[in-house]
């Protein structure tokens, strides 16, 4: 028990062995119990220690023969993550923080809208026609169009100042004065 934070760490230093230290904890302990030469401390654990660095070994040889050989990704002879060689199924966490992104700018935008705007162009979006936008808000077939075409430029405008930094210098005098008390 006193050693076991040493002999945990003994692995750590070989690559694909990172993420899983107990494999070859476990099988130096397995190896421990049925082949230890002696029964002095000091030297169990040095002896301990070496068995759980062939051990590392040993499963970062057969990982390596279980999943193939990998070229350095970055040429310079560094480790190669064996985990993002993996094709992942679903989105990666840049994909999914660029969604998050941009759902946001498309919220802030629609915030943008004035009121009429925003039911009418939530209306479309949700696959309803003009006439039918018209008979359901009550809004004349003029107020319509002019409420999604006036919509649609005031949502452009406000995405376009969000990507080229334009809403960054509005907000800018804001943020200071808030910071400031």
């Amino acid at each position: 028990t006193r050693y076991e934070p040493a002999l945990r760490r003994t692995p750590r230093p070989y690559p694909l062995c990172r993420d899983h230290p107990d494999d070859p904890f476990q099988r130096a302990l397995e190896i421990l119990l049925t082949k230890a030469p002696t029964t002095d401390p000091r030297e169990l654990i040095r002896w301990t220690q070496t068995v759980t660095k062939h051990e590392a070994l040993a499963v970062r040889r057969s990982r390596e023969q279980t999943m193939g050989r990998a070229v350095s990704v970055t040429g310079a002879g560094e480790p190669v993550d064996w985990v993002a060689l993996i094709p992942a199924e679903g989105a990666g966490p840049d994909e999914r923080a660029e969604r998050r992104e941009a759902i946001a700018r498309t919220r802030e935008a629609m915030q943008a809208l004035k009121p009429a705007e925003r039911r009418a162009q939530s209306l479309l979006a949700g696959g309803c026609s003009y006439a039918e936008i018209a008979r359901i808000t009550g809004f004349s077939a003029t107020k319509v169009n002019r409420c999604i075409a006036e919509g649609r430029e005031r949502f452009r405008r406000v995405l376009a100042g969000s990507k080229d930094g334009s809403r960054c210098a509005e907000l800018r005098p804001l943020l200071s004065a808030f910071c400031d008390g």
